[in-house]
């Protein structure tokens, strides 16, 4: 049975749209890439991602508008929408992804900072009597200090390292190299 013209232009028009929309998710792969200067190994990993991610999207939007079938016309839909959005909106969508990736991870260290507040103000409270005492006692305080830090139960000191360590390595992750 012969499909309606009018059937086959929306399905024409739903493959530009697909297109439009896998040359928006190579954008945001661009753009996070941009942001966090990917390495070799990275791009090859995120050019598997973005072509699986647009196969999935292709195919899911082929089997739900056009019942799976693959004609000329749905080719060059697909071509004409990704031509189209490059053409008019890429660097914009771009710029705009850089931005949002940027906003986001200054958000997460603003986050960081502000969940951590409290335990840097418990640390410089639990620390500045054992800064007077160093003060007060100069070199002795100093032994004072280190008799003091070995004392203190390996648990503790293994749990500070540990927050030390996973903290700086956050913090080391989200810092960009410009």
């Amino acid at each position: 049975m012969a499909e309606p013209v009018t059937s086959q232009f929306m399905v024409f028009l739903y493959t530009l749209l697909t297109g439009a929309m896998a040359g928006f998710l190579y954008d945001v792969y661009a753009g996070i890439g941009h942001v966090f200067k990917i390495k070799k190994m990275g791009t090859l990993l995120g050019d598997v991602l973005y072509w699986l991610c647009a196969t999935i999207l292709v195919y899911v939007l082929l089997l739900r508008y056009n019942q799976g079938e693959v004609r000329f016309f749905v080719l060059l839909g697909l071509c004409m929408g990704a031509v189209f959005y490059f053409r008019l909106s890429r660097r914009r969508m771009r710029k705009l992804v850089v931005n949002t990736v940027e906003f986001l991870i200054w958000l997460i260290k603003w986050l960081i900072t502000i969940l951590f507040f409290p335990v840097r103000i418990l640390c410089i409270i639990l620390i500045f009597p054992f800064k007077i005492l160093k003060l007060v006692l100069g070199k002795t305080g100093r032994l004072a200090v280190i008799i003091l830090k070995r004392l203190m139960p390996a648990p503790v000191k293994s749990l500070c390292r540990r927050w030390r360590k996973w903290y700086a390595g956050v913090i080391g992750k989200l810092k960009r190299k410009k």
